[in-house]
């Protein structure tokens, strides 16, 4: 391995800590004042986060010389990739459709997946016009 690629790994270890526990205090928090919801919130909330900010990053990158690729691998493997959860995603909208929660897992699952594509869309506009 060379030292480059340890640093890489480093720094996506330590971002995608940091945003373990994000994510854990998010969904905490979560279930402390909503108890009784239908809907994984948590979930959804991180997952929206996540692709606004990575479509904010994507649509900056490339305008920046500034962001190297420790910080890349710290923020976008490291950090949004503990932060959003798409793997959870996926087994709470098949749990919701196996506990005959049919609607919930359908807007859960067209929430999660129109609003992503919505706000990544958003992020990378709102950067490049503020890059411009």
């Amino acid at each position: 391995m060379t030292s480059n690629l340890i640093g890489h790994a480093v720094a996506a270890a330590i971002g995608g800590g940091l945003g373990s526990l994000v994510r854990f205090g998010v969904a905490a928090w979560t279930l402390h004042h909503y108890p009784n919801l239908k809907l994984p919130l948590a979930t959804l909330s991180v997952n929206l986060v996540g692709c606004f900010v990575i479509g904010l990053i994507f649509g900056w990158i490339p305008d920046r010389t500034l962001f190297g690729l420790h910080l890349r691998y710290f923020i976008i493997t490291g950090l949004l990739g503990g932060f959003t959860t798409f793997s959870a995603f996926s087994i709470e909208t098949l749990l919701l459709f196996r506990r005959g929660e049919d609607w919930s897992a359908w807007v859960y699952l067209l929430a999660s997946v129109a609003g992503g594509l919505l706000l990544a869309w958003l992020g990378m506009k709102i950067s490049l016009a503020l890059s411009s």
